[in-house]
């Protein structure tokens, strides 16, 4: 009978022991790693953001510059008729016909409308009889001065009775032309039964038919008989604001737009401006003169109008993203020396990417843009310039001093 064989299953039972204690090690150290790994990185982070906060930020900047190019104006006006009237009665008086319509076109001196004035034919009839009365009056007086004056030449008659004579003569002849004078009035007003173009243009409105009873003048409660507008040529009023008002002059040429009516644009002249300023709005009244040979363009439409006026004052803009509005007013951070200087600005008009300043900043300042609502007056920063028309960015020369080395030492990786 044979004996097992023990040193063969001593070296077995190692080798199986040895792969547990690798794996149990290997756990541990991930396990090590695991804890450790965590602890690194929030002690990284805290690194990083004590270097954050002692770090000087770094901002973006561009430069004050002066622009003289000239300025296009959109503003918004309505078109009107070059003339436009309201007809109305000279008397009171019926419709006796009426020869145009709304709508109708009419040529100087053609009768629109004819008035029955049967009070003011009588009243003339009346008045030319007066005046055959007076005339007849003042005949007598005349032959009786005539006479009496005979008489007072061979010393018949008194000074007296003699002057009576002449003073009734010359009463006689003032009574023929005051009646002469009403028969020309009463005449005149009923030559108004006819009423007449005034010039060429289109009736836009009319408020009477045949029979109607219309009263005399354009009182309060009197509408227009007829409307009459004269479309050939139009006059378009706008009114421009007082930033540009200096710059606008009679004969600039204009450019107006319907967008109703396509991309069609319509030249034009400004051919007159109030010449005072409105109080209410701070405007300049303007109107520009338009030939509407096509008669495209219709009284009382809206329009847009483009004017080209030169630069005023000092041309100096800014962008507008460098604006900063606090309850102090409106300002600028200014960085010089890397050190920011916040200042105030007086604002002029606003183009829209920039701005026109009147005081506060000269040409060739750096300006931040975007500035942090944190900014204050005196900070340190690190200063990039910027391209306005690019986009570009250059690194400017570090902060001076010992923020400048603070800067280069802490923008290190």
């Amino acid at each position: 009978m044979t004996r097992p064989d023990r040193t063969r299953r001593i070296p077995t039972r190692r080798g199986r022991v040895l792969p547990i204690v690798i794996v149990i090690v290997l756990v541990l150290i991930a396990m090590l790693v695991a804890g450790a790994v965590p602890r690194l990185r929030q002690s990284r982070d805290r690194v990083q953001e004590r270097a954050a906060a002692t770090a000087v930020p770094t901002v973006f900047t561009e430069t004050v510059r002066r622009d003289t190019s000239a300025t296009k104006l959109d503003l918004p006006a309505s078109i009107n008729g070059l003339h436009e009237i309201g007809i109305y009665a000279r008397a009171n008086a019926f419709v006796k016909s009426l020869r145009v319509d709304m709508g109708s076109v009419v040529r100087r001196g053609d009768t629109l409308a004819l008035l029955d004035m049967p009070d003011v034919t009588e009243q003339l009839r009346q008045a030319r009889a007066t005046l055959d009365q007076a005339e007849a009056t003042a005949a007598l007086a005349r032959s009786t001065l005539a006479r009496w004056r005979t008489l007072n030449d061979k010393g018949v008659v008194t000074p007296q009775e003699f002057d009576e004579k002449q003073a009734s003569a010359n009463v006689a002849d003032a009574s023929v032309r005051a009646a002469k004078a009403n028969v020309a009035s009463l005449s005149e007003v009923l030559r108004f039964g006819a009423l007449v173009a005034p010039f060429s243009g289109i009736v836009t409105s009319r408020s009477i038919d045949i029979g109607t009873l219309v009263s005399a003048g354009a009182v309060t409660g009197n509408k227009a008989l007829l409307t009459l507008v004269q479309l050939d040529t139009l006059r378009v009023m706008l009114s421009v604001p007082q930033s540009t008002a200096a710059q606008v002059h009679i004969g600039q040429p204009a450019s107006v737009i319907i967008h109703e009516l396509g991309d069609l644009v319509f030249k034009g002249t400004v051919a007159l401006t109030s010449r005072a300023m409105d109080p209410a709005t701070r405007t300049l009244l303007t109107e520009i003169h338009i030939v509407n040979a096509d008669r495209k363009l219709l009284p009382g439409m809206f329009a847009h109008v483009t004017l080209t006026v030169p630069a005023a004052g000092a041309g100096i803009r800014i962008p507008a993203t460098a604006l900063i509005i606090r309850a102090d007013g409106p300002q600028v951070a200014r960085v010089e020396d890397g050190v920011v200087h916040m200042t105030k600005i007086g604002l002029g008009r606003d183009f829209g990417s920039t701005l026109e300043v009147f005081s506060g900043v000269d040409v060739g300042a750096q300006l931040i843009v975007n500035p942090s609502e944190q900014l204050a007056d005196g900070a340190r920063v690190r200063a990039i310039a910027r391209d306005a028309t690019s986009g570009k960015t250059s690194a400017a020369a570090p902060a001076a001093g010992a923020g400048a080395k603070a800067a280069r030492s802490e923008t290190k990786p």
